[in-house]
């Protein structure tokens, strides 16, 4: 994690070390991105980059598991604003795809950490990184719980998971076969990411919910076993 070093860094010089940084990740592999050049786009000496991160992997592990978030809850977090639970929670689903759009870097360094074939100590910030996105889902559906606009007779800890896959693997998939592409493909072409425009996230967004309200919402009655 950072130093207080880094943090006492002036922002103009500590944002131009973030940004570098994010975008030699997202355009080379971990074990092919360097701090040399990471120091060199950032205009730093080398040396000094010891002052803020310990090494490559603390820097790496920094920017997957706490930068690239922080900036994706600030991007989505606006978009239930004044809507009722589900139609904050499409709002949400239909964000979340555009931040695809919006933060190609940020969304290609996140991918990369979830790569099957990437370096073991990359390899296992995944897991960190989907338990943090498990953890904020189930705290929104407790305040659909809490609203009484989700039954309060679900597993919790099930439902999320239900959920998370729907908008997270499965809209993904959905969204890669309508295109016709694979991801990585999406993520390095900025005309590819055009074709997800608005009016398809929010087509999109809205089958997914009426998918999940179907089977979360409040006074559906219980079905018989």
């Amino acid at each position: 994690m950072p130093t207080r070093t880094f943090f006492d860094l002036p922002a103009a010089r500590r944002d131009r070390l973030v940004r570098e940084a994010i975008a030699e990740f997202s355009e080379r592999p971990y074990a092919e991105a360097s701090l040399s050049q990471i120091a060199q786009r950032s205009r730093i000496p080398k040396g000094s980059f010891y002052q803020y991160f310990s090494d490559k992997l603390d820097l790496y592990r920094w920017l997957v598991t706490e930068e690239a978030p922080r900036h994706k809850r600030a991007f989505i977090g606006e978009a239930a604003a004044g809507r009722d639970f589900w139609g904050g929670f499409e709002a949400m689903v239909e964000r979340g795809m555009a931040f695809l759009v919006e933060h190609p870097r940020l969304a290609r360094l996140t991918a990369a950490a979830a790569d099957p074939s990437a370096r073991t100590e990359v390899r296992g910030l995944h897991r960190a990184i989907c338990e943090a996105g498990i953890g904020e889902l189930r705290a929104r559906l407790e305040q659909g719980i809490a609203s009484g606009a989700i039954s309060p007779e679900l597993d919790l800890d099930v439902a999320t998971r239900l959920v998370a896959a729907v908008v997270g693997p499965g809209l993904t998939d959905v969204v890669l076969d309508e295109l016709g592409v694979e991801l990585h493909e999406v993520l390095a072409s900025d005309a590819l990411r055009k074709r997800l425009g608005p009016a398809r996230r929010r087509r999109l967004a809205h089958q997914a919910v009426l998918l999940i309200q179907g089977g979360l919402a409040a006074g559906k009655g219980k079905r018989s076993r």
